[in-house]
Order: C-alpha cells, then structure tokens, then sequence
C-alpha cells in the first residue's frame, strides 16, 4: 500500500437552530486522500492523536472498491468523531494505515477433539449419554459449544458422518443424562425429565405419560419401558399404550433393560434382576457388582461391573448361561463410567474418564467370534486453557503469545515506511484475526464470535504464522502464508480545529469515465 498523500478538504456544518439542537458540537468532515502504491489488497485505515493512540478505524480491511476513486488515488471521509462516536479534541491527528495483500490463510487441523473431523461437525464439548442404532450409527446426547444441547446422529463407516436431530440453548449442562432407543423414537432423560424425538428428523414427540421423577428408561423395537417412584411400567410404541408393570420391584433398582421377552434392572447393591411374569434374582460371581444394564442381542445384555479392587469392565450376560464375554480397559485407558450395547449384534459404546479427557470407544466382537475390535475412539480433552509448552501445543498453559513480529513490502513511495511489523492476535464478538499491536484490524481468519482465546506463533519461515484459535470444544490451527505482502502507508496529518479541518485541501472532482 502506499503512502497517501492526504490533501485534507474540510467542510464546515454549522447546526441550524431549525435542524440540529443548539447544545450539540458542529459536525466536522475531513476528507482523506491517497494513492495505493500496489494495484489489490485490502486496506486498514486509523485516526491516531498526537501521542501515537488510535482513536478511530476508518476502513476494517476495505478494498479498493469501497473508496471514493478520483484523481489523486482514492478517498475517505472522517467525521471527526473516535470509536465510540464522541467528538474527538482540536489538535493534530495523523492517518496512516496498511495495505495487505494476497496473505493466504489454510486450516491445518484440529487438535483436542477426535469428533470434530471437519469444519462441519458439530462443536461437541461432551458427551453426557450415547446409545446404538440399529445398523451400527451411534445416538449422542452432547453439550455443543455456545450453551447448546444437542441430539445428534453420528456414522462411523460412512462417507456422511453427522445427522443433527435437536439442537437448542441449554445455559447449564445436564448433572444427569440417558438415553433409549426404539425403532422409531428417541427417548432422553435429562436430571430426571424424559422427552422424546423422531430419529427421522429429530421431531419433538409428546409423551403420554408422567416425565418428571423418572429414573431411567429402556427402549427396544416398539417398546418402552419407565422407572420412576410409582414402579417399572411397559407400554407398546408408536401409539403408547400401556402394556402392564413389573409388580412389586427389588429395592435400589437404578437402570432398566429391555431383552426380546422381558426386562433386566441392576440395583445399588449390585445385583441384578430379571422380569418375566415376576422378578428372579439372576446369578453373577460372586466378586462382582452390576452398576449397570442395556439391552444385547437376543436374550443377551450388557453390564457395566465393577470387580474386587473397584476395577470396572464391560461383560455381556445370558440369563440363563451366565457371562459369555468380558472386555477390560488397561491401566492407561481410564475409568469406566457408562456402556449402551446394540441390540442386533455383538457390539457396544462405553465412555471412559481420565484427568481432562472424556473418551468414547465403540467396540465389537470379531468376525468369527475371535475377540473384539475397535469401531472408534474418540477423545475430548479439555482445552479452554490451551497454550504454548515445551515447543508444542499443549491443553492447558500458561503461556499464550500473542504477538510476532514481521517483515513488511516496500512502500515504493514512501522510503520512510517501516520495514517490519508486530501483529496481535484478536478475538472479539465479531470473530478472529490479525491486529496491529494498537488495535488497528488487518487480517480476519474467522467471522464466528465464539472463539474466546487465540495464540500467534512463527512459521516456517518469516513471513508465515501459526494461528490458533479455541471455543472450549476443540483448538483449530491454521497457517498463515505471505504476510510479507503486509505494505504500510502514511497519510499524512490533520490539524482539525473545534469547527473542522484547519487548511482544507481543494475539493477534487471525480475521476471522469
């Protein structure tokens, strides 16, 4: 960009005592003139008082089109007021600013999440439930970020990843939250309130039947079943009608199964019950505690356990022959703390925990029966802290540079230019980018406002940067390319008076066709 040469035309708007209040300041125009030294880019341009402070931004990355074009280059107009509209003091102020030219911006990867595989998917922040489809697609009830709750759709083995059912603000995230579902229906239990929505289009369903205080809910095929304080009742889907309740039920039962002809329930203490025409106490070792049930292939289900020593697996159970399956998590993969199985093959979802991380592993049995395999596993670890340690990105630091320092294009007409630069990296409501360290706008790498931290680091070499930028879901990283091609310019100085210009330049006429 070049060095403008800013003949200044001022003129001078006295408030009549018929069109603007006697108390309120004339308004003062100045009008800014400058010649491009390079042919494209865009243009930043401030106001900036005799102490070297910005007190206005005239152009937020304009092109050229955006200006006046006449004679002399192209030209803008200041109303003599600063940012925050107020008028600013008589004295001398100076216009200057940059032009940048073909800066290239490419997104690089996203780190922290192993959901978010494209700028598409949605910003999940975690999980609270998950359960199987039919056909092997996994149903999530997820916290999104910017205070959103969401049923989405995932499809690990297709080409079309993401399906959103039900998105909508959730200031709080749920203390609690499961999930069932039938062939057709999507049932979720939010701190002890159920809804439902069609798997189809994510339409919401009314419920016949009483939604608050229920403690945990079951679906399979076209049946449903609720747990809440009055006992476990059955009902037959779409239409709801009510098919019977389990009778007098076993004390502390916490979570309910459905299997192809009846209901299995873990209770507090561990042990497991089946209905069929009455409840049955079903055999499991003797180490063993059941702090959870869903629903298997068959007659089979799965259970969330926990063994001597407080260790947890995942086993699948036969009422009749017992445990025919177990898998374990190592020493490094983390706590278990939920498991959802499929209910038309071998095949289940189960969430881990470790320090800063959520995990979420599908898993299934082989072909042949020859132990088990990952589907997927998908990690979430805490980044809102996110920074620089140890010559890497890291999750949590302290550290956080926010500024680099590079070389600037020669302003062929203005020997005087800077030859280098130090920019900021900005986040605000509007989105994400590139500043001058006093505030001045340069370079927009995103429009979206959710971003609340972001971190500038050098390139390969010395006119490219790493950026980053996080919203509490993930950390996305690009590099920025070119920024050589960042040319400032000088505008010249203002003498503007309490009524406007001081030596107005001559009024230019426009660059005839």
């Amino acid at each position: 960009m070049a060095l403008l040469h800013l003949a200044l035309a001022a003129a001078v708007l006295w408030a009549s005592a018929f069109s603007l209040p006697a108390q309120e300041p004339a308004a003062r125009s100045v009008e800014l003139r400058f010649v491009p030294a390079v042919g494209e880019g865009t243009v930043s341009l401030g106001i900036y008082d005799a102490s070297g402070r910005l007190v206005r931004v005239l152009a937020d990355e304009w092109t050229f089109n955006r200006f006046r074009v006449g004679l002399d280059g192209l030209s803008t107009t200041w109303d003599g007021l600063d940012q925050a509209g107020q008028p600013v003091p008589a004295g001398t102020y100076a216009a200057r600013g940059f032009i940048v030219g073909d800066v290239d911006i490419r997104g690089e990867a996203f780190h922290f999440n192993d959901w978010i595989e494209a700028a598409d998917s949605p910003r999940i922040e975690a999980v609270a439930a998950r359960q199987l489809l039919p056909g092997g697609d996994i149903l999530l009830a997820a916290r999104l970020a910017g205070a959103q709750g969401a049923l989405v759709r995932y499809s690990p083995e297709s080409d079309v990843r993401w399906h959103m059912l039900v998105q909508r603000p959730r200031p709080q995230p749920a203390q609690s939250a499961r999930l069932a579902v039938s062939d057709t229906l999507a049932f979720i239990l939010l701190d002890g309130e159920m809804q439902a929505a069609r798997l189809e289009d994510g339409a919401e369903v009314s419920l016949p039947m009483p939604v608050s205080g229920v403690k945990a809910i079951a679906a399979r095929g076209q049946q449903l079943a609720v747990l809440d304080g009055e006992g476990l009742r059955f009902y037959a889907l779409p239409d709801f009608s009510p098919r019977g309740s389990a009778g007098q039920l076993p004390p502390g039962l916490g979570s309910v199964a459905l299997l192809d002809d009846g209901a299995v329930a873990a209770a507090e203490d561990g042990s497991v019950w089946l209905w069929q025409n009455g409840w049955r106490r079903l055999d499991v070792p003797a180490e063993v505690k059941v702090r959870a049930v869903s629903g298997g292939a068959g007659r089979t289900f799965w259970a969330l356990q926990e063994l001597a020593g407080g260790l947890l697996s995942v086993a699948q159970y036969s009422p009749e022959e017992g445990r025919l399956a177990e898998w374990s998590p190592g020493p490094q993969d983390g706590k278990l703390t939920a498991v959802a199985g499929a209910v038309e093959r071998d095949y289940f979802v189960a969430s881990l925990e470790l320090p800063g991380v959520q995990r979420t592993v599908a898993i299934r049995r082989k072909e042949g029966g020859g132990g088990w395999e990952f589907v997927f596993d998908k990690k979430i670890t805490a980044s809102a802290r996110f920074g620089w340690a140890n010559n890497g990105l890291v999750p949590e630091s302290e550290e956080l540079p926010e500024e680099l320092k590079v070389p600037l294009a020669e302003n062929p007409l203005d020997p005087a230019a800077p030859a280098s630069l130090v920019l900021r990296a900005t986040a605000d409501q509007t989105g994400t980018g590139l500043s001058t360290t006093d505030g001045l706008p340069l370079l927009r790498v995103s429009d979206e406002g959710r971003f609340g931290r972001v971190m500038l680091m050098p390139g390969t070499t010395p006119d490219t940067a790493r950026f980053f930028q996080g919203d509490g879901a993930c950390v996305e990283e690009y590099t920025l390319s070119r920024l050589g091609e960042i040319m400032s310019f000088d505008a010249g100085s203002i003498e503007l008076t309490e009524t406007g210009e001081a030596t107005p330049p001559p009024i230019e006429e426009p660059e005839s066709e």
